[in-house]
């Protein structure tokens, strides 16, 4: 009897003992997978902050509207910054917190946007530098892990010439479609 009572007691001792290190491996791989997506995150993260202060420098070298071909060099200019929003988009879509996503996807959008800066709607050509740093002060805050800062008055004033734009375009369209019947 004794003998059954330890066989017993070893078979169940075992199980409790593999269950136990099963257990183990699999919380294991739990941060292993975990600790690969921070570090992915973090590469994400360093990848906006410089892509961002490249957009930054690039749009400190804005040439003048003045002078002879002034124009043609704002249109350069405008695609160079559009190509360099491009690529940074693909690495803000690797960022995890969802509000960081968004609120720098709307950036990146209204970067490329070249009406942004247009007087008659509101805008500035600061609002593409206010804009870059309000990017870099949400990168910096995710960068350590502190709550998402609020709407920069940039990112407002570029989205109020974004609705003003919006409003004349449909003003326009009201028109257009007015004049044809």
């Amino acid at each position: 009897m004794g003998a059954v009572f330890g066989l017993c007691g070893t078979v169940v001792g075992g199980g409790l003992s593999i269950w136990a290190s099963i257990i183990a491996q699999r919380q294991q791989a739990k941060a292993a997978r975990q600790l690969v997506i921070a570090q992915r995150v973090d590469t994400a993260v360093d990848a906006a902050i410089q892509a961002f202060f490249q957009i930054k420098q690039h749009i400190r070298g804005r040439p003048s509207d003045h002078g002879e071909g002034a124009q043609q060099r704002n249109q350069v200019w405008q695609k160079a910054l559009q190509q360099q929003v491009l690529k940074v988009e693909p690495t803000v879509l690797r960022i995890r917190d969802e509000a960081v996503r968004m609120r720098l996807d709307k950036i990146a959008e209204l970067l490329s946007w070249p009406d942004v800066s247009e007087p008659g709607l509101g805008g500035s050509d600061g609002l593409f530098a206010a804009l870059c740093d309000h990017a870099l002060d949400c990168l910096g805050a995710c960068a350590r892990d502190e709550p998402l800062p609020e709407e920069s008055r940039g990112l407002s004033q570029a989205r109020e010439v974004e609705a003003n734009y919006l409003e004349v375009m449909e003003e326009r369209a009201r028109e257009y479609q007015e004049g044809y019947h």
